[in-house]
């Protein structure tokens, strides 16, 4: 004897079918085959739950995220987000890092420079400017100046180069101390804050005139600059009137800086027949006005610091000017003449800019102009400058900017 399986009635062995419940003593096959969806679908909307408690918990997480304030009242602060920690770094175009810098100026003197945001990993020291700007929303710089002077002239800050972002600014000795303050807005809501200063000093002048002192070869000038220098002080803006004669050989500065201007008399003109090199800025920048410079091959101004040219000439040279790593050149109403290069354009940095080449003249030159190298991406302007004769007018191998709008091109045969 056997139960039935339903009501618990005794049943024949053999029974199928209990005449007690009227129910059958096997299991639906269908049944069966119905169980594992059954606890599929249980797991299916346990798993379902469990992701939608997590789901709202991140919501939660993120709306419930207090945006935070990093200040520094100098120019580096680390800062850190879900991406990892930052070590953000204001510094100068000059390369200077330093919470204060200063900057010594002639009376009247306008001067520029750029303010420089970087963003470095704080454990390795690599450079992370690209990640962090993917999460920054915003960069605004205003300058402050201190006890009432005239503030800075600020541009708007931009890409520049592996910096997050640069502005450019403009000063006078009238700025005084003016402190440039980054204020960084995140796309989660926090913001950092970090600045330096610049400090415009007003720099002494001195002048010294060949009719006073005799300058009239080039040994009396070189014992006359080493006189000067142990007389005034590197900061002191000194030019030196130079006599119309013709000195044969080259000048090296490499301790000093100065302002030459030459003269004529007739026909004569102040003439260096061999290379001047400029190699230093103390921190005044070397100036040449109304000089020629005549040679047979080899390089009329080798520069590898800043130098001003005004109304000067360079014929016969391999290379009339040549600026070189570390220098800006900038030259006005100067020509360059019968030249290999009249002007030759190699610096992948400086501490200087003056990208405006304003009313140069370029005759029977191989190349007018040639631009190897650049320390920016400033576009080059020759605004009233005159190219005649020359091979090439201009050569620009790394396709830098230049506008040639105001620019005169006479075609002809080199």
């Amino acid at each position: 004897m056997k139960q039935c399986i339903h009501c618990g009635a005794e049943l024949p062995d053999a029974a199928g079918f209990c005449p007690y419940c009227r129910r059958r003593q096997k299991q639906d096959p269908r049944a069966e085959r119905r169980r594992p969806w059954g606890k599929l679908m249980a797991v299916g909307a346990v798993v379902a739950l469990a992701l939608v408690v997590w789901g709202v918990a991140v919501l939660i997480g993120h709306l419930r995220y207090t945006p935070v304030s990093v200040s520094s009242q100098g120019a580096s602060v680390e800062y850190s987000d879900r991406s990892g920690s930052y070590v953000l770094n204001l510094r100068w175009d000059s390369g200077e890092s330093a919470d204060l810098v200063s900057r010594v100026l002639s009376e009247g003197q306008q001067s520029s420079a750029a303010s420089l945001l970087y963003a470095y990993d704080a454990a390795s020291g690599a450079d992370r400017h690209k990640e962090f700007l993917r999460r920054m929303e915003s960069a605004q710089v205003e300058a402050l100046p201190r006890n009432g002077a005239q503030a800075v002239t600020l541009g708007t800050p931009g890409p520049d180069g592996s910096a997050v972002r640069g502005v450019a600014l403009s000063y006078s000795t009238a700025c005084g101390t003016n402190d440039i303050v980054w204020t960084i807005r995140m796309k989660n809501g926090d913001t950092i804050t970090l600045r330096h200063a610049l400090r415009t000093v007003q720099q002494r002048s001195l002048s010294y005139s060949y009719q006073q002192y005799d300058l009239s070869t080039l040994d009396k000038l070189q014992a006359f600059l080493e006189q000067l220098q142990s007389g005034s002080g590197a900061d002191t803006v000194t030019t030196i009137y130079l006599p119309p004669v013709r000195y044969e050989g080259g000048l090296r500065l490499d301790t000093r800086a100065y302002v030459f201007v030459g003269s004529s008399e007739g026909e004569q003109r102040t003439t260096f027949t061999d290379t001047v090199y400029v190699e230093v800025r103390t921190p005044q920048i070397a100036e040449f006005s109304n000089i020629s410079f005549v040679g047979s091959g080899g390089t009329g101004l080798h520069a590898t610091e800043g130098a001003i040219l005004r109304g000067c000439s360079f014929e016969g040279w391999s290379i009339g000017a040549d600026m070189r790593d570390g220098s800006w050149v900038a030259a006005y109403d100067c020509d360059f003449i019968a030249n290999g290069v009249g002007f030759r354009f190699n610096s992948g940095k400086a501490t200087l800019s003056s990208p405006t080449y304003s009313g140069d003249r370029f005759i029977g030159n191989g190349v007018g102009f040639q631009i190897l190298k650049s320390p920016s991406r400033v576009v080059l302007g020759f605004p009233g400058c005159y190219f005649e004769r020359n091979s090439t007018d201009i050569d620009n191998v790394i396709y830098q900017g230049v506008n040639t709008k105001g620019a005169t091109f006479v075609k002809g045969e080199g």
